[in-house]
């Protein structure tokens, strides 16, 4: 699985309207600079879920003072039942970094219910993660050090996962 900016902006519009500005301004944040994208692909991104009927964006009317004209966008039923799939679908070959981005999303982004769902399940994989590759420490050299490196990866996700909640912002 890799990481969709799609998905993404479906997560950080689950707390309610927001603009592509905002949406990328809140990657921004959550992300920093190691993960920026442009504006520009945020909004060929806000087009796209809205031509699939993901999203609904306020028809423009008149110019708004003090907006600079964004126009909000809003989840719709379709929409809102991805982006909890998405974040909620982990199993045991989900990527590591995958992972850290559904997990910054589900920290700042997802509603109660859908955090939990997401923590459940990236546990869930994470410790099927760990028993096979304790299974998998035959081998070459170079085999059982590239296992020894990812079994301590998924056991320093799984500290990671379990800390989580403790940076949720409050309901």
């Amino acid at each position: 699985m890799t990481v969709v900016l799609d998905d993404v902006v479906l997560v950080l519009l689950a707390e309610g309207p927001s603009s592509a500005y905002d949406l990328w301004h809140r990657h921004s944040a959550i992300f920093g600079s190691a993960r920026r994208v442009d504006l520009s692909r945020v909004m060929i991104s806000v087009t796209r879920l809205e031509r699939a009927g993901l999203l609904r964006v306020e028809a423009p009317t008149t110019l708004r003072h003090g907006s600079g004209n964004r126009l909000p966008c809003w989840l719709t039923a379709e929409g809102r039942r991805r982006q909890a799939a998405w974040l909620c679908t982990v199993d045991p070959d989900t990527d590591v970094d995958d992972l850290y981005v559904r997990g910054m999303l589900a920290v700042d982004a997802a509603n109660p219910a859908t955090f939990e769902a997401f923590l459940s399940n990236s546990l869930t994989a994470t410790r099927t993660r760990i028993s096979r590759l304790a299974a998998g420490e035959d081998g070459d050299p170079a085999h059982r050090a590239r296992t020894a490196f990812d079994q301590e990866v998924a056991r320093a996700l799984a500290l990671w996962l379990n800390q989580l909640p403790e940076h949720r912002r409050p309901a």
